[in-house]
């Protein structure tokens, strides 16, 4: 191939365009301190646990969450993670959890500035991963 041809074979070729980057610089989840299961998994146990009042204000908080927050309905082991931006949803997640630990269930806040995991589902306030820990493994062929 002569030197001139080299040169000019990518005049007229398009690159493709960029991918989007994150914005997003930190995310957030509660779960229990030692187990892998979240905030929400242990709503129904610390109902049972608390008083009357205390019931009350973690049906509100649920409420709350049924109708600011979309769970979709293909979720089985995915772990959820909230958005540093999604102030709000964080703030009432915190009295959640505040409230379950009232009840015994030791809720930690983890925080994380790298993506968790491989993402399944995205929206602007959550984002559902598979973590590497729990994905599945390629098999490992026999000798």
């Amino acid at each position: 191939m002569s030197r001139r041809k080299r040169y000019t074979r990518n005049l007229g070729r398009k690159l493709k365009s960029p991918l989007p980057v994150r914005t997003t610089v930190e995310w957030v989840r509660f779960e229990h301190e030692n187990e892998p299961y979240g905030l929400f998994c242990y709503i129904a146990d610390a109902r049972e646990r608390l008083s009357r009042r205390l019931r009350r204000h973690i049906d509100i908080l649920s409420r709350w969450f049924e109708d600011h927050l979309d769970a979709p309905s293909v979720a089985h082991i995915e772990r959820f993670w909230f958005r540093a931006e999604a102030t709000q949803h964080i703030e009432q997640a915190r009295k959640l959890a505040e409230l379950v630990s009232a009840a015994g269930f030791p809720i930690v806040e983890r925080r994380t500035r790298r993506i968790p995991g491989k993402v399944r589902v995205e929206d602007h306030r959550q984002i559902a991963v598979l973590t590497y820990r729990d994905a599945p493994q390629p098999r490992r062929r026999s000798k």
